[in-house]
C-alpha cells in the first residue's frame, strides 16, 4: 500500500477506533465509508455497520442500503420509513476492497457473482451480516408497489490501491458482470 493511502487509513482507523483490527478489515471499512458517502448525504455513520467481510461474505466486503436518504441496517427501519414517508426510494451499494496494486479480473467476477447471488437464489453461504442485509432487501422488494422512482438503484464498487489502465480484458469482465 502506498504511503498516502496508508496515512489516510491510519487516520481513519484512529477516528473510528479500529486501530487494533487487521489492516485488511480496516481497508474494507475505509473503502465502504468512502464509497457509501457518495450516495448518502450524511457522513455520520459507522463503517463497521456496513462491513460484511469475513468467512461466507459472498465476496462482498460491505453493503450499504439507503432508503429515503437513510442508511438502513435492520428490517424494522424499512417499515418505519415506509410508514413515515408513504414510499420507498432505495439504493443498494456493494463494495469489494483489495489492498493490491492491481485489478484482478477473477476477483471482479467473483464479486459480480456474489452480488447476483445476493439478489437471487442464494447459492452461496452467507454470514450473519450478509444474511441481515438479504432480509432487508427482501423486506424492501416485498413492498415494491411503494417504490417512488422505479426500481432501486444498484452500485457496485471494486476498490483497490491500483491505477486503472483501461485493460480491455477487465472492461469485458466488468460488462459481463454488470449486464
Amino acid at each position: 500500500m502506498d504511503k498516502i493511502t496508508l496515512s489516510l487509513l491510519t487516520e481513519f482507523s484512529g477516528e473510528f477506533g479500529i486501530d487494533d483490527s487487521p489492516e485488511s478489515e480496516r481497508f474494507e471499512q475505509f473503502a465502504a465509508w468512502l464509497v457509501v458517502r457518495r450516495h448518502f448525504s450524511e457522513s455520520t455513520f459507522l463503517p463497521s455497520d456496513l462491513h460484511t467481510g469475513g468467512p461466507n461474505d459472498a465476496s462482498i466486503d460491505a453493503i450499504g442500503v439507503i432508503v429515503n436518504n437513510n442508511l438502513v441496517t435492520d428490517v424494522d427501519a424499512v417499515e418505519e420509513l415506509l410508514a413515515q414517508n408513504g414510499f420507498l426510494d432505495v439504493t443498494f451499494v456493494f463494495v469489494q476492497a483489495e489492498r493490491s496494486s492491481h485489478f484482478d479480473g477473477a476477483k471482479i467476477g467473483t464479486f459480480g457473482y456474489g452480488v447476483r447471488d445476493f439478489f437471487g437464489a442464494a447459492q452461496l453461504p452467507r454470514n450473519e451480516v450478509v444474511e441481515n442485509y438479504y432480509e432487508i432487501m427482501s423486506a424492501i422488494y416485498a413492498r415494491a408497489g411503494k417504490f417512488r422512482t422505479g426500481n432501486p438503484g444498484c452500485h457496485m464498487y471494486y476498490v483497490t490501491t491500483g491505477s486503472w489502465q483501461d485493460d480491455n480484458n477487465l472492461i469485458g469482465r466488468i460488462k459481463t458482470e454488470t449486464s
